[in-house]
Parts: C-alpha cells; sequence; structure tokens
C-alpha cells in the first residue's frame, strides 16, 4: 500500500493546532498521530472536537478530555519517580520540580511521582518553578529565582525538570550565573531528547522509547484506518540514563 505521510509542527500553539486540523480534514486524511498543543487538553474547541471525532486519531502523550480514542504513551508517574528516587539515592534532600505546564496530564502525573517519592522518605521540602516544557521559559525562571535566592538557604541542591528543554534552559542560566553542575546543583530532566548528551555537562535524564511510541502509533493507525481490533492505550516504560549533571551531595 502507497502512503503519503504528512507532518505538520503547531509549536504547541492552539491557534497553529486548530488551523492544521482544519487543514487535514479539508485533505481528507486517512488518519491522524496528534499530539496535543498543551494547553488545550481539559478545554477543547467545540469545532475542532467535532473534526477530531470525525477522523481517525491516536494520540501521543497528551489525552482529551471528552474522547476515548487510542493513546500510546508512558508511564509518566514511574519515570517522574524513579528521576527524584535517584536523587535522593545521591544524598539529595532539597529537590526543586521544574515543572511544564499546568492542567496537563503529563505534567500532573511528573507532578505526583516527584510529590510520591518525597513523601516515601518523609521529606517536607518541596519547591516547584513552572516554566511550561519550554527552554526558554526555565532559563528566564531559573536566573530570576537564583539571583533572588542565591544567599539564602532556601536554595534546592537538585532540580528534577519535567523534560529535557527545560533542564538544558536551566543548564543555560546556570551557565551564566557561574553555577557549577553538578557540583553546585544537580539536574535530571526527562525525554532523552537526541541532543541531550551534547549539553555541558551531558543531561542524565529519563528515556522515553519514541522510536518505539511512533512505531506504535503508526501501526495503531493503520490497524484503526482498516477497522480492526486495537488497544485503546499502549503505555511504555521509561529508564533512568545515568551522564554527568548528577553527583553526590555532600551537605
Amino acid at each position: 500500500m502507497d502512503t503519503a505521510v504528512l507532518v505538520v509542527n503547531s509549536d504547541d500553539s492552539q491557534e497553529k493546532e486548530g488551523r492544521y486540523l482544519k487543514l487535514l480534514y479539508s485533505r481528507r486524511v486517512d488518519g491522524v498521530i496528534l499530539t496535543v498543543a498543551g494547553y488545550r487538553e481539559k478545554e477543547f474547541p467545540k469545532e475542532e472536537m467535532s473534526l477530531l471525532k470525525k477522523m481517525n486519531i491516536v494520540l501521543i502523550d497528551r489525552e482529551i478530555n471528552g474522547m476515548t480514542t487510542p493513546i500510546v504513551k508512558v508511564n509518566n508517574f514511574t519515570g517522574a519517580h524513579s528521576a527524584v528516587k535517584y536523587l535522593l539515592s545521591m544524598g539529595h534532600k532539597k529537590i526543586m520540580y521544574l515543572a511544564g505546564i499546568k492542567g496537563t496530564k503529563t505534567n500532573q502525573e511528573r507532578e505526583k511521582g516527584y510529590l510520591s517519592a518525597l513523601k516515601e522518605v518523609r521529606i517536607n521540602w518541596k519547591k516547584e518553578l513552572v516554566a511550561d516544557f519550554r527552554m526558554d521559559t526555565a532559563y528566564q525562571k531559573i536566573m530570576h529565582y537564583w539571583l533572588q535566592l542565591k544567599n539564602s538557604d532556601v536554595l534546592p541542591t537538585a532540580i528534577f525538570a519535567a523534560n529535557d528543554l527545560m533542564a538544558i534552559g536551566a543548564l543555560k542560566a546556570f551557565t551564566q550565573l557561574k553555577i557549577r553542575v553538578p557540583k553546585d546543583v544537580s539536574i535530571i530532566g526527562f525525554d532523552n531528547i537526541p541532543f541531550s548528551d551534547c549539553t555541558y555537562p551531558p543531561l542524565t535524564t529519563i528515556v522515553q522509547p519514541t522510536y518505539q511510541m511512533g512505531q506504535k502509533a503508526v501501526e495503531t493507525l493503520l490497524k484503526l484506518i482498516d477497522k480492526k481490533k486495537i488497544e485503546k492505550s499502549v503505555e511504555f516504560r521509561t529508564k533512568l540514563i545515568e551522564r554527568d549533571s548528577v553527583c553526590r551531595c555532600e551537605v
């Protein structure tokens, strides 16, 4: 079977996503693999929801309230939990959560994993900065926060970032602030994006099996188009990859 693939990128923009969904519907595509723009999980416009319900859709990572369409994802809770447990095992007790877009299921599950790991060892110290899964926002938030509190005792010794982009934004800020990673502060990300091992230092992170997820999403969509039996939800496991952005806390 000859298959033509059309790729569009919303850049996490609601306006772009809506425009592209209308374009795809007008082109009478056989199916769509979709990662929803983050701010739209809870409230999806009725017009676009109506279009989605008319198309064969497979979601990746982010859910849409009110739709029971197939989804391919990872266990975000256990991935985040393992990241924080790793930091705890390295002696860190002041661990900050660099959060993604509030209200998204992805961020909620990763935040729950963070809080659960702290609760298990009875650590009450917690701090959150919201950076919306964006590198530039993380950079700005870290610059502001560290300059504001650099001489206080409330600075964390480690950061769990809800994705690698925010972790890299934090690395950039710390380079500018002359804060040494991991000696002064450790950082762990989530995703293992392609250039996460090219940062300085290379980023310790939680791996999402993105290739396998994409492959499964395509397989599911083709079955959906052919009206074959499918799994409504496929969940992959994450794993920790240790690089050089985390070290043992001696404080």
